[in-house]
This record gives structure tokens, C-alpha cells and sequence, in this order.
């Protein structure tokens, strides 16, 4: 067998730490990937934390689950097939590929329909199988690898998520109503990229919102439109100025009370909200505005595989700007996550296990 560290929770609210361990040989259609890139999501944040904040001082603890523990984060990754199961494709060896984390029990109708994203009992890489912070990654079957072409590894890592999860999230706000604008309300890695998407898309009259003026003005670079900074007074009747009232779709990737407020206090009427955002909390919702105003508030959560092939080919064929990466050493998984958390970076940080760093 062979042996190999991997970052791990052993203990909710603590950071991750290295553990020695083997590498287990694949069976059925299994692969054994080695590591070169992981990209490092916001909400690897909450899970290190080991609860999702559900606002009134509840919380989902995330130890009444099943996740185990210890548990490998990580669920952005691009590696190098290394071993395959007697039932996989062995030319895949050596070939380097992008993996889909999102993956279900493979056996209900959800599955069987091909959103295993949405399945009741999931096997999701990093949250409820162990992820891609160290030097190997074990993927159940070989189908949920991606080629990436010559698309730069460690950005191609972070369209298994954040890049996914926009995508997705544009297909179910389509179509858009005619002379319509689309604001996107957070420039963190999730919302940069979902400028730089919706751009590819076609999208039209697409409005950055952020706190910042430094992520705005990187958002004007990745294809922003128009560019609002919320936290001045009067962002609501701002943002519907800036739109002549015609904000018909509304991408919050923060996931706060008051961002989903502005959303609601900005659309126009058969509007449309697409919440993808984990920050938390609770709101009180006026209820009969809702069918009076035909507004849809609909949470999404990532993408399906055939839609991360999708989204991969329209990077391959560079339809779309890549945000700016960074890459770092694994060791610095525990200093990034506090990074994400503070809110310093701008764009995203993947990571890479000792010695895949030239990779």
C-alpha cells in the first residue's frame, strides 16, 4: 500500500492537521488520483467551524449528520490518475483530470436522473468522503472524471464548485426577460466568477454588487457591466436606478438577511432570485408579495455532471476569463481558510500537496 498525509478534521472547531495513512488499493471502477491542485471553497470555512449558522442562535451541526470524522476537506480537485479498479478504464493512468465531487448514492431516481447533486444519501467528496487536502484522492468511479485540456490546472480546479455552481445557477434564472439587467451581490471567488460566466453566457447589462471597491473593480475587468457598492445608503433604490427598473435576475452568493433583502427590494415583478450564498441567518418574508409580485426566490446547490462538462468545454474553449489564482503549499490550508473567513482574498487560492508543486 501506499502511504500518504492528508489534512484532516479530527475534531469539529479545530483546524485541520497532518495525518500519515495509507492509500488503500481500488476496487470495481474506483480510481486512485494523485493530487496536483485543490482549490480551497468559502465553505470548507463552515464545515472546519462544524455548524451552519441558521440565524435566531440555531445552528445545523453538521456532528448530528452523517459526515464522518475524521474527515479530508477538499472537493475542488485536479489530479493525476495514478491506479484504477479492475473495472475502470486503465488508460486513464497517468492522465491528469478534473474530478466531480457531487456525487449520490447512485441508486435512486434523483441519481438515475442524473442529478446527483440533489440525492438524499450522498457520498459528496470532502464533505461526506474524504477530499482532495493531501497527496491522494479516491474517486468512486472512474465517470466522474473530466478531461480539462490545456486550461491551467488550478483554475480548471475551481470549476468543480464555484465555477458549477454559477453556471448552474444561470441556467435556472434563463430565460431572461427582454432589456432586462442581472446583478450578481458579492465579488468573493464565487461572484467573480459568475461575472466572468454570464458574460460567456451572453448575458446582458450584468451589475457587480459588492462592499468593496477593489473586488468591483475587478469584476469591471472580468466583464462587469455596472458596478454598485452596497454598503452606501440607498443601495436598493440605487441598484433599480441603475437598472431603469428592469432588474429582472438577482445571483446572491452571499447568503445574508440583508443581501437577499436588497434582492427582493430591487426586482422587478416575475423576477427572478437565485440564492447560492452560506453565510446565514433568518428573515421574516412579507408572504403575500410574493404571488402579488411573482417573484421566485430559488436555492440552488452546485451542478450536475453533465453540467460541469459543459462548463469545462466553454473554459477549454475560452469562452471565459479566468480569475486571478494563487497557488500555496497545503501547509497553508489552515492560514487560507482564515483568510477566506476575514474576507482578505480577492479571486481564489489553490493548494498543492509537497512536491506537485511544479505540477
Amino acid at each position: 500500500m501506499k502511504t500518504a498525509t492528508s489534512y484532516q478534521l479530527v475534531q469539529w472547531g479545530y483546524p485541520p492537521v497532518p495525518v500519515a495513512h495509507s492509500v488503500p488499493e481500488p476496487s470495481g471502477s474506483e480510481v486512485i488520483m494523485r493530487v496536483t491542485h485543490a482549490g480551497v471553497c468559502h465553505s470548507d470555512v463552515y464545515i472546519m467551524d462544524g455548524y451552519q449558522d441558521l440565524g435566531a442562535g440555531e445552528r445545523l451541526e453538521f456532528a448530528d449528520s452523517t459526515m464522518p470524522m475524521p474527515l479530508t476537506m477538499g472537493h475542488e480537485v485536479v489530479g493525476e490518475v495514478v491506479q484504477t479498479g479492475p473495472d475502470a478504464d486503465p488508460t486513464l493512468l497517468g492522465k491528469r483530470r478534473l474530478v466531480y465531487p457531487w456525487i449520490g448514492c447512485g441508486n435512486c431516481p434523483t441519481c438515475m436522473d442524473g442529478v446527483e447533486n440533489h440525492c438524499q444519501e450522498p457520498r459528496i467528496l470532502g464533505i461526506f468522503r474524504h477530499g482532495g487536502y493531501g497527496d491522494f484522492i479516491r474517486v468512486p468511479a472512474d465517470k466522474y472524471l473530466v478531461g480539462i485540456g490545456d486550461i491551467d490546472p488550478a483554475w480548471a480546479s475551481t470549476l468543480a464548485c464555484s465555477g458549477l455552481t454559477v453556471y448552474s445557477a444561470f441556467k435556472q434564472l434563463m430565460p431572461l426577460k427582454s432589456k432586462s439587467h442581472t446583478a450578481i451581490i458579492g465579488m468573493g471567488g464565487l461572484g467573480l466568477t459568475a461575472v466572468a460566466i454570464a458574460k460567456a453566457l451572453e448575458i446582458e447589462n450584468i451589475v457587480a454588487c459588492d462592499i468593496a471597491d477593489d473586488r468591483l473593480e475587478k469584476a469591471k475587468e472580468l466583464g462587469a457591466d455596472i458596478v454598485l457598492n452596497t454598503g452606501e445608503e440607498g443601495a436598493a433604490e440605487k441598484l433599480k436606478e441603475l437598472t431603469n427598473g428592469r432588474l429582472y435576475g438577482v445571483l446572491d452568493t452571499v447568503g445574508l438577511p440583508a443581501t437577499l433583502q436588497l434582492g427582493m427590494d430591487s426586482v422587478l415583478k416575475g423576477g427572478k432570485i437565485i440564492f447560492v450564498g452560506l453565510q446565514g441567518g433568518r428573515m421574516e418574508l412579507q408572504l403575500p408579495l410574493l404571488p402579488l409580485m411573482a417573484t421566485s426566490i430559488i436555492g440552488t446547490y452546485t451542478g450536475t455532471l453533465q453540467e460541469l462538462g459543459e462548463l469545462v468545454e466553454m473554459a477549454k474553449a475560452g469562452k471565459f476569463k479566468p480569475l486571478p489564482v494563487e497557488c500555496r503549499s497545503m501547509k497553508c490550508l489552515h492560514q487560507t481558510l482564515e483568510e477566506l473567513r476575514s474576507g482578505e482574498v480577492l479571486g481564489r487560492i489553490v493548494l498543492q500537496p509537497e512536491g506537485s508543486e511544479t505540477s
